[in-house]
């Protein structure tokens, strides 16, 4: 059976995506004062990056074809978390 595998580099890859998606989404609601408050947007980023930085300290460096399925579930779960907040605000 062949393993297959995926770099840990995609881990690394997806925490840099989380981040610029903190600032762009932090800049765009104080800048425009809609959507997510600050305080909302780093409280809904925050526990999934650190869930993420703990997989990336305790990672080998090849990581399963699951956990990389399990991270991109993960992913559309909290786009689609975070549209319906913002849905549920601008009415």
């Amino acid at each position: 059976m062949i393993a297959h595998t995926l770099s840990i580099i995609w881990v690394d890859a997806i925490l840099l995506f989380t981040a610029f998606e903190w600032l762009v989404l932090s800049f765009k609601s104080t800048k425009t004062q809609k959507g997510l408050r600050f305080a909302d947007i780093s409280a809904g980023l925050l526990p999934g990056w650190l869930l993420m930085l703990a997989l990336r300290f305790a990672a080998p460096p090849e990581l399963s074809i699951e956990v990389f399925f399990c991270l991109t579930l993960a992913g559309i779960a909290h786009g689609l978390d975070f549209y319906r907040r913002y849905k549920q605000i601008s009415g």
